[in-house]
């Protein structure tokens, strides 16, 4: 069987081999002459990577010879890394950051070296040796030398089919329109089988069943006939519980935590009571009755139509539920196959430039029978290739040829995708089959784990980092459809765009790496004698014994274990060749035996149970990642942090015991990745610490001020210390402004600070501002009474260009709001708790009439602001400009303003509304006529307004409206809640309505 060759390490071999620095440890050692030997056998035999690449795929004989190969390369990597450890190790001690430079003869020549000298030449000679036994085979096996590019290609508008439930508007899709419609008469008919009822999308892999699901979940028809959509993936795993679980999750747009399966059954029956629902489960395989049955039953009823609809490859598991009669989805018309291709394989236009291709193109599609997976994967493979020469190759592939309507025929044309891969993106494919089906996969992981591995080589352009390097990587696996973009949320609520791969793509990835990569399970019973990387993402019993045998270079632990059963972490010293760990720990002992893994670059152990990590640690001197994300107990790192000199991310939540960073921790200045960063207080803090504890507790935001490659989001925390430790000029060393990558700071404040307000805390927040990139900026608990200059500047707009979100909190004592309303990009604003503001208004007086007011916003949020008296708008009819043009969300919560007695008077003119939610505001007595203008509205909720007695005659027009939630509002239930109440002929046309005395 092939295996993928890690031709990164191959070519960062060379690079380092053709260094000054080996030079001269080859004269130190006395191997010079094998050295060079060996540099030069390695670069011959890089030549020929390409042609034997390929040639393993039909010749047993050249599979054997790159197993060898890559048996080579894994122990000379690990050997040069030894050397890069040793030297690294030594240079910390005299705190000097180069590599490999200076006084080499002086420590290799050291007689307490003198074993580690001896070991080191024989290794080389060993290497060597093996490496010529290899390159002599060149010749037999007729391998032709080829030039190797760097092939990394622009990224083109073209994205990933999705599988979550959102249809991508730029992705191109025909010929489903038919099918769209058939399916929606189907959800929306009256049914036999009672409140529930069932409809199945049935077709082999790659025809586009989840793509239709997606059409027809996203139809406008569907959403105003359904009260509440949910989408769940199902895939490989049917486990009852899991599903009712992930169904919830879906219907209340949140975690649901650790409720166990009869908590989380009641939760969904709670939301769904009453309600007409659909529910999509996509990629089902079960087809087993009990199994189905047992969900079934789990499963709340709701109201009269609803539907699940379920995608699947197999009639077998529509039978099982009850459906003789499936939706069958077929391939592609000619025509609509033809104009996929077209619109996949040529930039727009460029089809009439070459006939010649065209008439190839036509030939081909004929050949693909309609399946769009298939069209799609050779659409994009075309797109970067213009020789007549090629097209024909791709054309007469015998794959494609013989392309029958069963999925292993389309398994087999799938892997023309990774043939056409440049050699250098096959390792970082092949890698991705670590992970199991339908996960899902952030870029920033996967660039961090192939930096871990050595498959990125460094880019001499434009000085671009491996970080950047490996993201153009990632944008060209994606540009061929290798992943398709699914929308989530991070770990700190934000949209964040996740990845997976296609069934059939993760079927291909695993069939390439061969032996390479294992997914650990409770069936697996023996382990591979070549296995390198191990996953595992479902509890087993035990790690078994026989790895710890093994030159295993990443183990990724994505599940519970506990320490007493786990072999792997009682001998994790043995896995000497490990590059990525991630794995939780509960015992403090048993950390400190990751300090003899020197070949470590990405360490992950969040979700630990311990409270602090262990000096050694600090050993690990190739460490590029560090992960500590929910290690609730801890409470203090390393001191001798900055001893990790090679460290790019320290990633770590806000979920542990930690009030301080180490000192000298701004020395790693290779940082990219700093989450939070908490401020510690200093000795002179003497009344708020006890006696034993008055010391430096940790770094100042000094620590920040080198750190100018941080990018993505940092918090500070503890900035009430910040106060303690000097004046404003001292915290100025912060140097936030020149953190050009920033993309969304935090910066918070104790609690106590938002009412006790020191002399320097305003002087501390005036040395913070940000560079003009930040698209984020979040205030917590801050205790002065105005803002800093920077933010109540005329020329914020100038200062702040990029902003998008506005976000404070609990800034009781500030009176006045900042110009925000210049703000060009400003689309997300949210005031919680600024209890002395008494105005909002428009009308600052470096603010031009003709410029709108929020130009950009769409949603703002404002919440218990018990000042608030005015809040003025901008008239319309006076010929200015007018306010919040583009506002499409506005949700007032807890405002107990006796002068707001209704809704201010200019929101009438705001017509690009869509939802508006009002909370908890007890002064509120009517909603005026005028509401009938806010034609967009389609939801409107009003929760615990105890004086609204009536609805007014304009909600009559709101015909866009499709929800009305009215909870708790005493003096409307009894006019709105039934048919025959006075109100409801002015509500009557809202699909969704819900009046309800509590929630």
């Amino acid at each position: 069987m092939a295996e993928p060759i890690p031709y990164g390490i191959a070519a960062n071999l060379v690079t380092t081999l053709g260094s000054a620095v080996i030079h001269e440890i080859g004269l130190v050692y006395g191997v010079r002459d094998e050295l060079k030997k060996l540099k030069n056998t390695l670069s011959t035999v890089r030549a020929v990577l390409v042609d034997a690449e390929e040639k393993q795929e039909t010749s047993h004989a050249v599979a054997v010879w790159v197993r060898r190969l890559n048996d080579v390369l894994y122990d000379a990597d690990d050997l040069f890394d030894d050397f890069a450890t040793e030297d690294l190790r030594r240079h910390s001690t005299q705190d000097d950051r180069g590599r490999f430079g200076g006084q080499v003869s002086d420590f290799f020549s050291s007689s307490n070296h003198l074993a580690f000298r001896l070991k080191m030449g024989h290794r080389i000679r060993t290497i060597r040796e093996r490496l010529d036994n290899i390159a002599n085979d060149i010749s037999k096996f007729n391998f032709i030398p080829r030039v190797i590019v760097s092939n990394i290609v622009p990224a083109v508008n073209i994205r990933g089919r999705e599988t979550c439930s959102v249809v991508d508007k730029s992705h191109k899709i025909v010929g489903r329109y038919e099918d769209k419609k058939q399916i929606i008469e189907l959800l929306m008919q009256s049914s036999s089988q009672g409140n529930l009822s069932i409809v199945a999308i049935v077709g082999m892999g790659g025809l586009g069943k989840t793509t239709l699901a997606q059409l027809v979940y996203n139809d406008q028809g569907v959403a105003s006939y359904f009260n509440l959509k949910m989408w769940v993936c199902v895939s490989n795993d049917f486990d009852a519980g899991v599903l009712v679980k992930n169904i919830l999750r879906s219907a209340i747009n949140e975690d649901v935590g650790n409720l166990n399966l009869d908590q989380s059954q009641k939760r969904l029956q709670e939301e769904l009571d009453g309600k007409r629902y659909l529910v999509v489960l996509d990629d089902v395989w079960n087809d087993d009755v009990k199994k189905w049955g047992q969900f079934i039953t789990l499963f709340p009823v709701g109201a009269n139509g609803s539907k699940v609809l379920v995608t699947t490859r197999s009639t077998r598991v529509a039978s099982v539920m009850g459906i003789d009669s499936p939706y069958i989805v077929g391939g592609l018309k000619d025509n609509e196959s033809w104009e996929l291709f077209e619109s996949l394989a040529f930039k727009k236009g460029e089809e009439k430039m070459h006939p010649n291709l065209v008439a190839i193109g036509k030939e081909i599609v004929k050949m693909c029978k309609g399946v769009p997976l298939v069209i799609e994967t050779i659409g994009r493979i075309l797109y970067f290739k213009t020789q007549k020469s090629q097209w024909l190759s791709i054309k007469n592939n015998r794959s494609l040829t013989l392309l029958g309507d069963r999925e292993n025929d389309i398994n087999s044309v799938l892997r023309l995708s990774y043939d056409n891969l440049p050699i250098h993106l096959k390792q970082c494919f092949a890698y991705c089959a670590l992970f199991p089906k339908d996960h899902m996969i952030e870029r920033k992981l996967l660039v961090q784990l192939w930096m871990a591995q050595g498959y990125i080589e460094p880019s001499h352009k434009n000085h671009e980092s491996l970080k950047d390097v490996g993201d153009e990587y990632f944008k060209d696996l994606l540009t061929r459809s290798l992943f398709q973009e699914v929308e989530g949320k991070d770990k700190y609520g934000d949209a964040i765009l996740y990845y997976k791969m296609h069934d059939l793509i993760h079927n291909l990835a695993q069939t390439v790496v061969n032996f390479d990569i294992l997914m650990l399970t409770n069936d697996v019973q023996t382990i591979p004698e070549r296995v390198h990387h191990v996953s595992v993402f479902r509890a087993t019993n035990i790690m078994p014994k026989d790895l710890m045998d093994k030159p295993i270079r990443t183990v990724f632990v994505e599940c519970e274990s506990t320490d007493e059963h786990d072999i792997t972490k009682k001998n994790i010293s043995s896995l000497k060749c490990l590059r990525v760990m991630k794995m939780s720990f509960e015992q403090q002992k048993l950390l400190a035996s990751l300090a003899k893994l020197s070949h470590l670059r990405y360490l992950d152990l969040s979700g630990g149970s311990f409270e602090n990590l262990p000096s050694d640690i600090t050993r690990l001197k190739q460490l590029q990642t560090l992960k500590l994300n929910h290690c609730f107990k801890l409470k203090e790192l390393p001191g001798n942090m900055k001893k990790l000199i090679n460290l790019r991310h320290l990633e770590i939540d806000g979920f542990n015991k930690l009030t301080y960073m180490p000192c000298a921790l701004g020395e790693l200045t290779q940082l990219q990745s700093l989450p939070f960063f908490w401020v510690g207080m200093n000795e002179s803090d003497s009344g708020k610490v006890s006696w034993h504890k008055k010391r430096s507790m940790g770094g100042g935001l000094s620590e920040l001020k080198f750190l100018n490659n941080l990018r993505g989001r940092l918090q500070i925390n503890g900035l009430s210390n910040a106060a303690t430790r000097g004046s404003g000029e001292a915290n100025k060393e912060a140097n936030l402004v020149s953190k050009q990558y920033l993309e969304r700071l935090t910066l918070n404040w104790s609690r106590q600070e938002a009412t006790e307000v020191s002399g320097e805390t305003v002087l501390v927040i005036e040395s913070l501002q940000p560079h003009p990139n930040l698209k984020e900026l979040v205030i917590y608990c801050y205790g002065g009474v105005r803002f800093p200059n920077w933010m109540m500047s005329d020329g914020l707009h100038l200062l702040l260009p990029n902003l998008v979100t506005i976000r404070l909190r609990d800034c009781k004592r500030c009176r006045v709001l900042p110009p925000f309303g210049q703000l060009p990009s400003l689309q997300y604003l949210q005031l919680w708790s600024l209890e002395a503001v008494e105005d909002m208004k428009d009308d600052y007086h470096h603010l031009s009439v003709a410029n709108p007011f929020f130009p950009s916003l769409k949603s703002l949020e404002i919440c218990n602001m018990p000042s608030l008296r005015r809040w003025r708008m901008r008239d319309v009819a006076a010929d200015q400009a007018p306010s919040y043009p583009y506002l499409e969300d506005l949700s007032l919560t807890n405002i107990y303003v006796k002068d707001l007695i209704s809704l201010p008077h200019g929101l009438q003119h705001i017509s690009t509304l869509q939802t508006l939610t009002i909370q908890n505001c007890y002064y509120l007595a009517t909603l005026p006529d005028w509401i009938g203008l806010l034609t967009s509205l389609t939801k409107l909720t009003m929760y615990q307004c105890p004086k609204l007695t009536s609805l007014p005659e304009g909600m009559r027009s709101l015909h866009n409206l499709h929800t009305l939630q009215i909870i708790g509002c005493q003096g409307l239930y009894g006019r709105c809640h039934k048919e025959t109440a006075k109100d409801w002929p002015k509500i009557s046309h809202i699909p969704n309505i819900f009046v309800r005395l509590y929630h």
